[in-house]
């Protein structure tokens, strides 16, 4: 006797209903018992007050008065909204058909895999479990969005109906994407293959756009505007260009799509409804009706993306790729320092791009291109926003580039009883495990701040910054590089070994808030840290500027300048090498992390 199909969706739904309630509780569960740990605790107060006064204040007092949100646009440009919210879909639509890949993956989890695909689902019950659990996070993010910051108010509407037409928007795109991957999955097996398809896309967007352009395009330029009063002129130019034919056909299904966003009021809302609900059960069709085996594609996104997760776990931006043999970086000969051991083993790690041949062919790059550019008319305001633009990335690496070292400490903890093992001291541990990050940082700074150089001399200077004052600048910070960077990276490399329990996470744990304040609370401690150790150099540095710059002049002062302050930082890094030395032989990883 076979069971009523509406015996078998009602089992099917239950079950997936209660997979996803108990996923949930799980974790919400996981995350109050870590508050019971001091670290986790803080973090999440941390977390939890910059999250109320940096995001949740700033909104609340926007939900206040919503419609001042919206004052600064112009009124007679509101109802170009949509068309023009619309057209960026458009554009966005005909891009992800260009640059998708292949393979049809939907993004199941590996316990996800494990516990369904063995099941007897069919694919369509596996699809409307997928949607159903992508709906979860749609559906908080667009009522949070709309209930508790009133967005949709700004727009005299009400916040529920922004919250509505806003999930349906991104249902939809939920669904095309989807059904979009199941398209080119069947593409692919009638023999059209990646690129041949990215090339009819290509050209069917070309062919449209030519369609759409070419009768108007007389009226493509927009209209002079000498002031903000003006502003309303664009008006009539860009209805001109959406309301003709054939463009004004691609963006109405579009703008059917986005109507309920930007309802003006309840009657609009309601009659807006039923195209959007439309286009959300047409493309749930096609999901359906287009679904091809996408199993293998989601066991290998599901791979991927562990992979990938543990390529983070490791301060690595993606997975390890295939190990091939690489040429060492220089010649390790058989006895001298172990730090030169441990820089030959990082910058091999590394791979082939951080050597000394790519920083000197950068350097020789970033010459000829500054030479040419000095030689054409437009050069010196856009060498100069390129030279600042060059020293504004010098300074933040600086500044926040030794915090990226946490996971390479992380590494260490792992292998620090092997370290110890060996005949080698703490002290040369700590400067074997600095040496690399602060070759490569130095190496970076320094590439940065010759083509700064180069940008600010080839200008010719200024009155006040002449060019041997340029000169003698880089001169004096690419002294101050090397002790900087190594003096910099030890300070989030002495709060790890001191404090390792903060910063190696749960195996598998998930991250929230509470990690984001623990995140935090060591950046303010790197800061603070940072502030003390680089005080005694600039007290010095000040003394020695302003004595011999009375005495004999501004270049000679930021000449001699450098060379005090880097033998205060030197020796500062000698006394906390010291000190991680001693914390190094003392450690125990079996008790730190408890």
């Amino acid at each position: 006797m076979s069971t009523p199909a509406s015996t078998r969706f009602t089992a099917v739904a239950g079950a997936f209903f209660y997979l996803q309630a108990t996923s949930l509780y799980n974790n919400v569960r996981r995350r109050l018992q870590r508050l019971r740990q001091p670290k986790y605790l803080l973090g999440a107060l941390a977390g939890a007050a910059y999250m109320y006064a940096f995001v949740f204040r700033h909104f609340m007092d926007q939900a206040r008065s919503p419609a001042q949100a919206m004052q600064a646009f112009p009124s007679a440009l509101l109802p170009d909204l949509a068309a023009l919210v619309a057209l960026a879909l458009l554009l966005f639509l005909w891009l992800e058909w260009l640059f998708a890949g292949d393979g049809a993956e939907l993004g199941f989890s590996e316990t996800e895999i494990a516990f369904l695909f063995p099941a007897p689902l069919t694919r369509t019950a596996l699809i409307q479990y997928n949607l159903l659990r992508s709906q979860l996070l749609i559906f908080f993010s667009s009522f949070l969005l709309g209930l508790l910051f009133r967005r949709g108010s700004a727009m005299n509407g009400h916040p529920l109906q922004y919250a509505t037409g806003l999930w349906l928007l991104l249902s939809m795109g939920r669904l095309h994407l989807m059904a979009a991957s199941f398209t080119r999955e069947r593409l692919q097996h009638f023999g059209l293959s990646l690129w041949p398809r990215r090339l009819l896309v290509l050209l069917l967007g070309l062919s449209l756009a030519a369609a759409c352009l070419l009768p108007i395009r007389d009226a493509l330029m927009p209209p002079a505007i000498s002031s903000w009063s003006e502003i309303g002129k664009l008006h009539p130019w860009f209805r001109g260009i959406i309301d003709h034919a054939p463009l004004a056909w691609l963006l109405l299904p579009l703008q059917w799509a986005v109507a309920p966003l930007f309802a003006s009021d309840g009657s609009s809302f309601l009659r807006a409804l039923p195209a959007a609900f439309g286009l959300l059960m047409l493309h749930y069709l096609w999901a359906v009706r287009a679904q091809v085996s996408f199993e293998e594609g989601s066991i290998a996104h599901a791979k991927k993306r562990a992979l990938r997760r543990s390529a983070m776990r490791e301060g690595r931006l993606h997975e390890r790729a295939p190990s091939k043999p690489r040429n060492a970086p220089f010649t390790l000969h058989a006895s001298g320092m172990p730090a030169m051991a441990f820089l030959w083993k990082g910058l091999l790690g590394a791979g082939p791009l951080y050597r000394l041949r790519s920083w000197l062919l950068a350097c020789v790059i970033s010459f000829a291109v500054a030479q040419w550019a000095a030689l054409q008319p437009w050069s010196k305001p856009v060498l100069i926003a390129f030279g600042s633009g060059f020293l504004m990335i010098g300074v933040w690496g600086m500044l926040f580039g030794p915090m990226f070292m946490q996971r390479s400490v992380q590494r260490l903890l792992q292998t620090l009883d092997i370290l110890k093992a060996t005949p080698l001291g703490g002290r040369q541990i700590a400067l074997g495990e600095l040496i690399t990050p602060t070759v490569i940082m130095t190496g970076v700074l320094l590439w940065l701040l010759w083509t700064a150089t180069l940008c600010f001399l080839l200008t010719g200077g200024s009155a006040a910054f002449t060019p041997p004052m340029i000169g003698a600048a880089a001169v004096g910070l690419a002294l101050l590089v090397p002790p900087l960077c190594a003096l910099m990276l030890s300070v989030p490399f002495a709060g790890s070994v001191y404090f390792p329990a903060w910063l190696a996470p749960e195996k598998g744990a998930s991250r929230g808030v509470e990690v984001m304040g623990q995140r935090m609370i060591f950046m303010a401690g790197y800061i603070l840290a940072l502030m003390i150790a680089l005080l005694p150099a600039v007290l010095l540095a000040g003394l020695v500027f302003l004595l011999v710059n009375w005495l004999v002049g501004m270049v000679p002062a930021i000449l001699l300048t450098a060379p005090c302050a880097a033998v205060v930082l030197g020796l500062e890094l000698r006394l906390v090498l010291g000190v991680l030395g001693r914390r190094i032989d003392a450690f125990d990883l079996s008790q730190e992390l408890r």
